[in-house]
C-alpha cells in the first residue's frame, strides 16, 4: 500500500497548486518505493532532497499566493508550513546520519500531514483564492 497516493479528493481546484501536490505525492512516493526496495542512505539521499525542496517551493508559492490576496489565515497556514519545514528537516538530518528509522517516520509524517493539510488548510486556502479570482475577474469584464 502506498503511503503516497494521488486521488481527486486531494483537489484544491486550483490546477496549478494541484500540480505541485501531485508532484509532491510523486516524490514522496518515490522515497517510499526506494525505502521499500532497501535503499541505502546515500541512495535516498537525492530523493529526499528533491522531495523537500520540492515542497519548500511550493509552500513559498502559496505562502506568495496567500500574501497576494490579503489572505485572513495566512499566519495560521504559514506556520502549518514551518512546523512540517521543521519536522521534515530535522527527520532529514537523521536520515542522512544513517538512522534507518527516520525514513519511515518521515514517510509516516508526510503522508498524514499532506492528508490532514489538504483536506483543511489548503481547502480554505483554496477556496479564498477562487473566490478573489472570481471577484477580480468579474470586475474586470
Amino acid at each position: 500500500m502506498s503511503l503516497f497516493k494521488w486521488s481527486s479528493a486531494h483537489s484544491v481546484y486550483l490546477p496549478e497548486i494541484d500540480a505541485e501536490h501531485r508532484a509532491i505525492y510523486r516524490l514522496g512516493d518515490e522515497l517510499h518505493k526506494a525505502l521499500l526496495a532497501g535503499a541505502e542512505p546515500a541512495q535516498l539521499k537525492p530523493i529526499l532532497a528533491n522531495l523537500l525542496e520540492s515542497a519548500d517551493q511550493h509552500f513559498r508559492h502559496e505562502e506568495r499566493l496567500m500574501r497576494a490576496v490579503h489572505y485572513t489565515a495566512f499566519a495560521w497556514h504559514k506556520q502549518q508550513h514551518d512546523a512540517a519545514r521543521k519536522r521534515a528537516k530535522a527527520l532529514a538530518k537523521r536520515i542522512e546520519a544513517g538512522d534507518s528509522a527516520a525514513a519511515g517516520e518521515l514517510l509516516k509524517f508526510l503522508s498524514d500531514w499532506l492528508r490532514d493539510h489538504l483536506a483543511v488548510a489548503d481547502r480554505m486556502m483554496g477556496a479564498r483564492l477562487r473566490n478573489y479570482l472570481a471577484f477580480n475577474t468579474s470586475l474586470a469584464s
